[in-house]
Formats: C-alpha cells, structure tokens, sequence
C-alpha cells in the first residue's frame, strides 16, 4: 500500500491539458465532443495552479454518503451471560423470632441483602439496596440492625430485621466512592472508612448525625478498617497503600494520634478486630497484634514451633470476637486457627481442621444447648459456611444459598476456532464460553480477574490476571488441572505489578505491559521466553507511567503509556508517550508524544498501510515506524480514558474501535469518524463469522453484566484498495481515493486493472464507460472523470 499523501497536491494546467490531450488521443472518435465540453477543474486562485482535493463547481466537496447514520440502537443486546456469586463479607446475627441468621451482600447491580437461616440453611429474603454494587463492609449493631457499607457511592444501608425492610442512610462521607471496616459500639452507633480520601466517619442512628472525622492521610486514598475499642471509647483506623498505617481516634475528642508500631513494613490494614485490650490486624496477609493502651506491637507465641513470633500468616478478613479458646480465623494454608487471650499463643486448633471453601470472611457466636458455637463464612464465590464446636472440636461445612446474580464482567475474547465468546467475570474471576448459535454459556474455569489475554496461535491463551500481576498459560480444550491454567509468573512481590493491561504474544516472546501496585509508580514491559520460561521486566520506561499498550513491530516492540500510577496514587506525569523499545536490552530507542496532553495510549495496531494506528484518549493516530513521524491525527470525541479503555479492529478498509463507552467507525480515506453508539460498551472482539461483541453496561446499571452483539453492513468489495489516491494500473490519477459505498472504494468499482484485457484501449473504454455512469450518480465531479481517464490513457494496462 502507498502511504496517504499530503493533504494538497499542486497540479499545474499546462499538465491537466497535457493529459487531456493523451486522452483524447487515446480515446479517439469515442470522446467525440464530451470531453471538448469538460471545462477542467477550476482555478479559485487564479494563479493556474490546480489545489488538490479540488473544489467543486458547486462548493467543496463533501465526504460521500456512508450507511453509518446509528439507528435506534446499533447493538443486540443479548443479556447477561454469567450468573455468579462474590460476596466480600458477611455477618451473623438473630431475627427477632429467634432464628440464627447469616447475612450478606452478593455483589450485582442493585444488590441485594441476602438473610439465610444458619439452621434450616434456607434463604429468608434478599432485600435490594437500590444503587449499590456491593458491599465490601457489614455489620450487626447491638439492638439487631444490620448496617452495609456500599460502593460504588459509598451511601450506608441499614437493614430493620423486625420489618424486613432497607433504609438508604445516603453518603455519609460526600465525595466518597466505598465504604470499608464497618464497626459498632455498644450505643448502636457505627464506624468505617472510606475511599479515596481516607475519611473515618460515624453514623449516630439516634438523630442520624455523621461525625467526619476528616481525611486521615494527605496521599493514601484507603482508610481500609476500622474497630471500636469498648474499654477506651478509641477508634483505630487502618489506612493503606502504599504503607499501612494505624491511627488511634479518641472519640472525645477527635485528637488522631499514628500508633504504626515501627517493625511493620506491610502495605495495608485489610481488617482490624478487638479482643481483651488488643487490637488484632490484617496487614498484608500476616496477623499482627497490638496493645490497645501503649500502642505497641505484641509478641506472641507459634504454638507449633514454640517460638516467640511478631506476626502470624493469615488468609481471613480479620478474627473472630471471642469466644471459648480465644479468638479464630484461617491461616494461608486454610488451617482453622485460634490466638488464645490467655497464653498469647496463636496455632491451629486441636485436632487439626481446614476450611475447604476458601478464607473466612465473617464470623459470630451463636449458643446452642448452652454452649457457644461459631459459625462463619468461608471464601467469596461459593457461600461456603462453617460452623465449629471448640468443647469437641468438630466442623461442619456446607454452601448458603445466597443469590446468584447476573455478573460484572471485565473481558471478552472470540474463539478463532470455534466462534464462541470466551467472558470473564469482574472480581469474581470465573470464565464462561458463550456459544451465538445456542445463547448458551458454559462456565469453564476461575482465571481471576482478567485485564488482557490474547491466542499463542496454537489454541492456547495467554492470561493477564489480577491480583499479583500474574501471567497463566490456558488450554481451554484440556480438563482443568493443576497445570491448566498454568501461572508463568507473578510481579507484584518481585517487581510491585498487579494488572497487566496488555498481553500480545509473538513468535517466541510474549510481551505484558502492567501498571504498578497499590500506591506505586512506574509500570513496566516484561517479556517472557515462550521457550524457556524466563521473563526480564523493564519498569519506568516512561518515568512514573503505566505501559498500557504493547505492539511488536519487526524485531523491536512499541509500547504506548497511561499517566497513572498505582491505585491509590494521583498522577505525576501529563501527558502518554509511544516508545520504541529493544526487548533484548530495554533500551527506549524512540519516545514521542503522538497527542499532545493525551492521558492514556490504550490500544495500539498494524494498518494496512504498515504504519502503526494507535487511540490515545479519543483520538487515532498514525505512526510511520521507520522515523517516528506522526502522520496523523483523526480525532473521534472529546475526553480522557484509562489503560484498560480501547480496543481497535480492521474490517472492510474501516477501523472499529471502543472506547469511553462508545462504539466508533473510523474512514479512514475521508478521516471521517461515526458514533455509532455513544454510551454503555467495554471491550471488542470479533468472531469468524464477522460479527463483533462487546460488553454493554445497561443503561441505569453500574457496570457492564450484559454480552451485546453488533454486525457491521456487508462489504461487497473484499479486499479493497485503500490507497490514498485513486489508481489505474501503474499511474496515480492525483483524484483522492474514497468509498462511495460501504467497503467500496472509487479505484474498486472502477475496471479492475489485474483483469485479462484483450487491449489497452479496451481497459480504456471500460474505465469511460464507468466514469460516466459514476459522473451521472454524482460520485464523481467531471473534472476528477478527465483526471482518472487520463491516467487509464498513460497506463500499461492491457499493453
């Protein structure tokens, strides 16, 4: 493909007439007085030279009519695909008739409050919380009321159990996006956290006051705990990423005062709990414990290996209140454990049990027969629920019949194989092949979170996950298996990345570009050795930016930025650069800015000219790879996106893309773009069959949970050519190419030059004949006929 031409040509008369002649010539008794009554383009200047694109005799040229006009909707919506349960945390608690109950908030849009009975194991109701789409905090107050902490607008719910019904308390904290570490007092009144100003704020039920007690942190964005200490009417907070911190509020009289104990180096406060004077922590899976009153941290003792320990693995969301032998939580390895209040020992209980479905998230005592037993919640995706007896040790495990919901998916990819759609679930993590011949889905596996993933060619797909910023290698075709998916790495510990935005493999090489962890800068380019397993990982290529896009062009890779840095972080730099990276040493051998104060390159593509197309916020860009010049710019809307926000695809000579929710068309000839939906899209992929899907967000819903198709108007012209100029063969004509039909360029419906002509003047003639049809239906301006004519005269074809 010749690359596009400047936008003006200078074409002098003494030239046109030259071709004129030529043709006329050429085309001999056959013009006859048609071309003699061809004036010639016109001359606006005056000057005798010709611009190019030239004007027409009636005003400028406009772009042809293209059938891209959206109609009332573009996309099929096809519903939602998954059905899934996440719940972040539950609590337990009594109905005023008596009965046990366990509650929590499946994640969904509208999401509801779920009350299963703990001994019937039946689900009593599921409450919504009109807004909300989750809740990552929930609590029991002491006169029963159980209170949920929302997001994504952080508004509080309480839930009457004498009326089964759901008060929005609204957003106690305004501004605010989540609400975390809910706790209670024996007044009724409760506490949490916020995000992203790291607020701590109370709730007083009885006037229904809130008391801010400010943003605790002028760069940490998580106030991501809290408990009340009854004994000292103290709050602890704990606040995170990137290093956690533990704040002590006195409630009297609003002084914070930073109790960190100075031997910890974690990066977050997931939970707090408080037992007998000390304050038991989550920080960064490793319990630590601290004394309430003095603000120092607790030795304790491994009851397993008798030694003293500072801190103690766990896999829990948080302790237990206590109870007979302490208080309990899980360990890393599942490990039912317990820290025993009396003798400062923490290991697993006697005999030994295991939690099998997962980490618990939420505890509570219950008496039975007179003896307290604790049930809990155990992992976030089944309803996975325990309950242990400490005077005999037994443990009981089954699921709770929360509700499934229809699921917040966070990616797509087609099957080149098969045409199905693979989807993966937000948060959840599950992945489920949607079948378009059956509207079916099969769920296959749990990925975890999902930022990118893409085929190895040989049916095998490359996975980008988070949390840890891990990279698998899955076979959907094979049983899954300790090996399948298979983790290649993980950098959130080595190298603090956690999301791999991009992920391309090539040849021998697969290239991952992440951003960096909570509260971190500088994303980076790693590239892993298919054949031997090893990975080298480049960070702050582009100081204190995220790599958000990758493209291998040849033997060197591009790599296009995003201004943020971790979550939890405001951005330091301004504007994205497109790189070009040796992925043998790292070096950056180019770095430009292809638009100027652009927030993120989110997507980056070979055209079939064999520049480098790229979408830089809402504008494509065209790179030319050997000197790094950008060539143009063609922007499509107003606004900034993030690094996993694009998605661009080639079809019928047009460029598709997705981005800030819309769904676009670019000509890329005429430069023209069209919305074609404006609102509610994630993500793009195509099938074999030509058909492209993407993630639709329901209108009035907070995420994307539905699948949507849309097919694109039948290209009757394959392959077109998409050269700036229109072609006769060998000669460029200097008309400026574009599609006078969908996929139909004007050097396509002219007579094809490759064809078997039995002569040069029959190739001629053909191209008359359809330069008048063109010129009668207005596709084309008369003087831009002679031009083209004339070209087909001077050509070889047919010669």
């Amino acid at each position: 493909m010749i690359p596009r031409r400047p936008v003006r040509y200078v074409l002098s008369r003494l030239a046109l007439k030259s071709a004129v002649a030529t043709l006329a010539v050429t085309l001999g008794l056959l013009a006859g007085g048609g071309l003699a009554a061809t004036a010639g383009p016109p001359d606006p200047t005056g000057t005798g030279e010709i611009p190019f694109p030239f004007p027409s005799e009636n005003g400028p040229i406009q772009p042809p009519t293209t059938p891209f006009a959206p109609a009332d909707d573009v996309i099929h919506d096809l519903g939602s695909p998954v059905l899934s349960l996440t719940v972040m945390e539950g609590a337990v608690g009594r109905l005023p008739d008596g009965r046990d109950v366990v509650y929590a908030v499946p994640a969904g849009e509208n999401a509801r409050l779920n009350v299963v009975d703990l001994h019937t194991r039946q689900l009593i109701s599921a409450t919504p919380l009109p807004g909300a789409a989750g809740a990552w905090a929930i609590v029991v107050a002491p006169d029963g009321s159980v209170y949920a902490g929302t997001y994504p607008s952080a508004h509080l719910y309480r839930y009457s159990p004498d009326t089964g019904t759901v008060t929005d308390l609204g957003q106690p904290v305004p501004g605010e996006s989540y609400i975390y570490g809910l706790t209670a007092d024996q007044n009724g009144n409760v506490y949490a956290g916020t995000y992203p100003t790291a607020h701590a704020f109370k709730y007083d039920p009885s006037n229904g006051q809130v008391t801010d007690y400010g943003s605790l942190d002028p760069v940490q964005q998580y106030a991501r705990s809290t408990v009340y200490d009854p004994d000292h009417n103290k709050l602890f907070v704990g606040v995170s990423t990137p290093n956690a911190r533990l704040l002590r509020i006195d409630l009297a009289t609003k002084a914070v005062e930073d109790i960190t104990p100075p031997g910890i180096t974690a990066k977050d406060f997931i939970d707090l709990d408080y037992a007998d004077g000390k304050v038991f922590g989550n920080a960064s899976s490793r319990l630590v414990v601290v004394d309430a009153v003095t603000g120092e941290q607790v030795k304790f003792t491994d009851s397993t290996t008798g030694t003293q320990v500072m801190d103690y693995p766990i896999a829990a969301r948080g302790v237990s209140a206590a109870g007979p032998g302490g208080v309990y939580f899980t360990s890393n390895t599942l490990a039912l454990t317990h820290y025993d209040l009396d003798t400062n020992t923490v290991g697993p209980v006697t005999p030994p049990r295991t939690v099998t479905r997962g980490g618990s998230i939420g505890y509570g005592w219950v008496t039975e027969n007179g003896v307290p037993v604790l049930y809990g919640l155990a992992g976030n995706y089944s309803g996975g629920t325990f309950r242990y007896n400490p005077a005999d040790g037994t443990l009981a495990q089954w699921s709770s019949p929360f509700q499934y919901v229809p699921s917040p998916l966070m990616h797509e990819l087609a099957d080149p194989a098969t045409g199905k759609v693979f989807v993966n679930v937000y948060l959840n993590g599950s992945t489920g092949s949607y079948d378009p011949a059956t509207g079916k889905t099969t769920i296959t596996t749990r990925q975890g979170q999902v930022e990118d993933w893409n085929w190895d060619g040989n049916g095998k797909l490359y996975v980008g996950i988070y949390p840890y910023g891990r990279l698998s290698l899955w076979d959907p075709t094979a049983p899954d298996s300790p090996t399948n998916p298979k983790e290649l790495f993980s950098l959130v510990d080595s190298h603090h990345q956690n999301r791999p935005v991009s992920v391309v493999p090539a040849g021998n090489r697969v290239y991952v570009g992440t951003t960096p962890a909570y509260g971190e800068y500088g994303g980076a380019l790693t590239v892993l050795d298919v054949p031997t397993g090893a990975f080298t990982v480049y960070r702050n290529l582009v100081p204190d930016q995220t790599i958000a896009s990758v493209l291998p062009l040849g033997s060197n890779v591009w790599a296009g930025s995003g201004i943020e840095g971790g979550q939890g972080t405001e951005p330091k730099a301004t504007e994205a650069h497109l790189i070009e990276v040796d992925p043998s040493s790292g070096q950056v051998l180019s770095d430009i800015v292809p638009v100027s104060g652009a927030a993120t390159i989110n997507e980056l593509i070979t055209g079939p000219d064999g520049n480098l197309w790229g979408l830089a916020d809402g504008v494509v860009f065209v790179v030319n790879p050997s000197t790094g010049q950008v060539i143009r710019q063609l922007p499509v809307f107003s606004g900034v996106t993030g690094a996993n926000d694009g998605a661009l695809s080639w079809r019928d000579g047009y460029l598709y893309g997705v981005t800030s929710g819309r769904l676009f068309v670019l000509d890329i000839l005429s430069g023209e773009s069209t919305i074609l939906r404006d609102h509610g899209l994630n993500r793009l992929t195509q099938t074999p069959d030509g058909t492209y899907y993407t993630l639709l967000r329901p209108d009035g819903y907070t995420n994307p949970t539905n699948l949507a198709s849309y097919t694109p108007p039948a290209d009757t012209c394959p392959q077109s050519d998409i050269r700036a100029a229109v072609w006769t063969g060998n000669v460029d004509s200097h008309v400026q190419n574009r599609f006078v039909s969908y996929g139909c360029t004007l050097t396509d419906v002219l007579p094809d030059a490759e064809a078997d002509w039995p002569s040069h003047g029959a190739y001629v003639i053909a191209v008359d004949k359809k330069l008048r049809q063109l010129e009668s239906d207005g596709s084309v301006e008369r003087w831009e006929g002679v031009l083209i004519r004339a070209a087909a005269a001077r050509s070889d074809v047919g010669s």
